[in-house]
């Protein structure tokens, strides 16, 4: 077996181990920082609340935090927007009366550290 057909099945042993942790979480909002060395994504809610005199307003509450290599980011960015792009066209083929494929189609961002999908 040559070494570029063991680091292939190598790869494809690792993508199988592939799990969540936890079951999804909705979020309504979103912040990022940035640092030299990488990005940070918080993931959020905005909830109503009411003060001690009964007064409403909004506030933001972040539950969650990623952070990703410039490259990962990247990668990220180009994966929601093919995402974002291929729903825009299902919206506008439904509203002409086109057909389109069926369902909406997930991507995997990454592979193992190096650029790609």
């Amino acid at each position: 077996m040559s070494d570029g057909q063991e680091k292939q099945e190598q790869r494809q042993a690792l993508q199988k181990r592939v799990a969540l942790k936890e079951d999804g979480y909705y979020s309504n909002c979103t912040m990022v920082e940035m640092t030299p060395f990488d990005i940070a994504i918080l993931f959020g809610k905005v909830r109503p609340v009411r003060d001690a005199n009964g007064q409403g307003s909004l506030v933001e509450m972040y539950d969650r935090q990623v952070y990703l290599s410039h490259l990962q980011a990247r990668a990220l960015y180009e994966a929601l927007g093919r995402s974002l792009n291929a729903l825009s066209e299902r919206a506008r083929q439904i509203q002409t009366g086109g057909t389109g494929g069926e369902g909406v189609g997930g991507e995997r961002v990454g592979n193992g550290g190096q650029h790609g999908s």
